[in-house]
């Protein structure tokens, strides 16, 4: 009796094979064989935590309604470090406002866009607090990092770093 393979064929968790099957006397036949095979998920990442969850909609909300333009919402989200570096970072020579922060800081950098596009893309946690948080400014992607701390029961914005263009 001779065998021939055919084909190995698998699909998802089943893989089949098929031979042609020369009795000898002129006549053929195909053997089906089947096998289950078992297929573990691999996770490509651990899942979030609570409060990185938290974390990544805090961004995302400060960001999209614009909270870092909003000398109250920074007051209320930063902590007392970050709040020190947006208040020296603020040009009080061109602009005198005994109350004012730079939250821009928070933004791309850039002056102008090709248009009106502002909202974020993604977030992702680096892991140690920090998020990367890729969006749109003026129509420019861009992407930022911001250290996201816990301070009582309450998540606030410790530190902010800016991409490149």
């Amino acid at each position: 009796m001779k065998k021939t393979l055919l084909t190995v064929l698998c699909m998802g968790v089943l893989c089949a094979s098929a031979s042609v099957v020369y009795n000898g006397t002129g006549e053929t036949g195909v053997m089906m064989r089947q096998n289950t095979v078992s297929v573990k998920p691999v996770p490509t990442k651990n899942a979030l935590s609570k409060d990185e969850r938290a974390a990544i909609s805090l961004i995302t909300s400060m960001y999209n309604t614009k909270g870092f333009d909003n000398t109250a919402y920074l007051k209320n989200h930063c902590t007392k470090k970050l709040l020190k570096v947006l208040k020296a970072a603020y040009d009080y020579e061109y602009d005198p406002q005994p109350d004012a922060y730079a939250g821009w800081l928070f933004r791309s950098g850039a002056q102008d866009g090709p248009n009106d596009a502002h909202k974020v893309l993604r977030v992702v946690s680096l892991g140690n607090n920090w998020y990367q948080y890729t969006f749109l400014d003026m129509g420019i992607k861009c992407t930022n990092k911001v250290k996201v701390i816990k301070v009582g029961n309450k998540l606030m914005f410790d530190e902010i770093k800016q991409g490149k263009i």
